[in-house]
């Protein structure tokens, strides 16, 4: 196992002012919108510090705006919520680029000026990072997360909204997708610019490993927003409905962050709701933590992915995953971390969860924590963050 040592990294690195700035990010609004972006910012805090500037739209804010300043472990937040004057959706752009500046003088007048702006999400704050890049003369980078140059919705946006965030995506000093399927398909988008790929990252203190136990009932995960579009949870509830009249002994069990009535009205149509099919809502990560650590495997029947921050955890807590082959999955997971499907084949889903509820102790759990230290934890990722900011602050 490869461990960072911290203190001889940070005598060996600069220490960065970097800003943090998102189109998705947990606030009050939406609890879990962008977690994965809050990961990365507090693997950079490690080794730099780190400030987090989000601004949001709040329909039902008393006052114009609000800030809210926020210090979490190795993290400094700022979250600016707003209400324009008049609620249209022109007005809410400027003026949350305007909160943008505020926010940005507010942080230099505490911290001083940021070393780097680390943009994430190219729309739409990509266009906000460029116009605080070229107003303080302070670079910025650009990390995409967005499936929407997966399954062709960027493809099918006007000409115009495509070139402004492709001249936008040229300006950052480099691209930094979590996969190098999502860099390709950014870059057939139209999308130019160097890339490189650096994943999410998970927290490996917090997901770890249990010893297996002999349940008589085998315990399969499932943890999303319970998008079907995306995520395809009709077709793993028929497959589950198939799998009980296989066999009993099993139950999935599904945390999601949000609600969604047509999926719960369809697992009670299926009559597998409680029995086989358990929603649990939504989790901390520390109880997710705890219920991944004690399950079997984790199933995931998307339609289309990146590279889902689930799957490290799964990987994290020694647990094998049973996935469609899409995005940038197959990059990561092969054959001693789990088993990848056809998307849509239901048939080969029920086969290969069949498979797993008897073969899911010859994954060697140790192995499986191991390659996510060494591969997704914040030392490792924090770190190729630095090295990214080093080449660019002193080029």
């Amino acid at each position: 196992m490869v461990k960072v040592d911290k203190s001889k990294t940070l005598n060996q690195s600069p220490k960065y002012k970097v800003l943090f700035i998102s189109s998705w990010y947990p606030t009050r609004i939406h609890e879990f919108n962008g977690d994965f972006v809050k990961r990365h910012a507090k693997a950079v805090g490690l080794f730099s510090d780190v400030t987090c500037l989000h601004v949001i739209h709040d329909p039902d804010l008393k006052q114009r705006f609000e800030l809210i300043e926020n210090e979490e472990e190795n993290l400094h937040e700022i979250i600016i919520y707003f209400k324009p004057f008049v609620d249209l959706k022109v007005m809410r752009k400027w003026m949350k680029l305007l909160y943008y500046f505020k926010g940005f003088n507010s942080i230099t007048k505490k911290f001083g000026k940021p070393n780097i702006i680390h943009a994430n999400i190219l729309i739409p704050v990509g266009f906000v990072a460029w116009i605080l890049s070229v107003f303080y003369r302070v670079p910025f980078v650009l990390t995409e997360h967005w499936t929407g140059f997966l399954n062709d919705v960027y493809s099918q946006k006007p000409l115009i909204t495509k070139a402004i965030n492709n001249f936008v995506a040229r300006q950052a000093k480099t691209i930094l997708p979590v996969t190098e399927n999502l860099s390709l398909a950014m870059q057939k988008s139209g999308v130019k610019n160097q890339f490189t790929v650096v994943p999410n990252v998970v927290d490996t203190s917090i997901f770890k490993i249990k010893e297996y136990t002999n349940n008589s009932t085998k315990q399969i995960l499932h943890v999303s927003d319970l998008n079907d579009h995306h995520k395809n949870i009709t077709g793993l509830l028929r497959a589950i409905k198939l799998l009980s009249e296989i066999r009993q002994d099993f139950v999935l069990k599904i945390i999601h962050n949000q609600d969604n009535q047509f999926v719960f009205s369809y697992a009670k149509e299926l009559k597998i709701e409680k029995q086989f099919v358990l929603f649990l809502g939504k989790k901390s990560s520390a109880e997710v933590a705890e219920i991944m650590s004690d399950s079997d495997f984790l199933v995931l029947f998307s339609n289309y992915e990146n590279f889902p921050c689930v799957i490290v955890e799964a990987m994290a807590c020694g647990i094998p995953v049973l996935s469609t082959n899409v995005g940038g999955i197959s990059e990561y997971v092969d054959n001693e971390k789990g088993i990848l499907i056809e998307k849509g084949n239901e048939q080969e889903l029920v086969k290969q969860l069949n498979y797993l509820m008897e073969n899911h102790k010859n994954y060697k759990k140790e192995k499986l924590h191991t390659f996510a230290v060494n591969h997704f934890s914040p030392e490792k990722i924090g770190m190729e963050y630095i090295e990214t900011y080093k080449r660019i602050v002193n080029a």
